[in-house]
């Protein structure tokens, strides 16, 4: 039985082979993939480095340069990032003291989205200081 490295779903099935090994097709997440091929083009620590970077104010080009990671990849890592941060938000209470939280830090991604919608927004900024709550009106 073959399970999916995606999904770790049961429901793989042949796919045909590709440079003489077998490729796989996962009926539940619709991706395919080969048995035990662990390759993994960028690691996890390099992603959370390239947030770190880009939250500590390098430029999207700047980073792309140093780390061989191209924009759109990167802009896709730190919205992802992003959605992890608002589930978090979502599950967390806020403090009744949060009325004196300052501004930390404004991007062009954010600003980008500024432009389309109005509503007041909120998001939390990761530091190596910490976590501070971010409000925007």
């Amino acid at each position: 039985m073959v399970i999916c490295k995606y999904c770790a779903s049961e429901d793989a099935v042949k796919d045909g082979l590709v440079k003489k090994k077998q490729r796989y097709f996962c009926k539940s997440c619709t991706r395919t993939f080969r048995y035990g091929d662990d390759r993994e083009k960028y690691s996890i620590e390099q992603k959370v480095r390239i947030v770190k970077l880009y939250t500590d104010g390098l430029g999207m080009r700047t980073i792309e340069r140093s780390e061989g990671a191209w924009v759109p990849l990167l802009i896709h890592w730190i919205r992802n990032f992003g959605k992890m941060i608002r589930e978090k938000i979502s599950t967390a209470s806020i403090p009744n003291d949060a009325k004196e939280i300052e501004i930390l830090e404004m991007d062009e991604l954010f600003t980008f989205y500024q432009k389309k919608h109005r509503k007041p927004m909120f998001g939390l900024l990761w530091t190596e200081a910490g976590i501070r709550l971010l409000i925007s009106r």
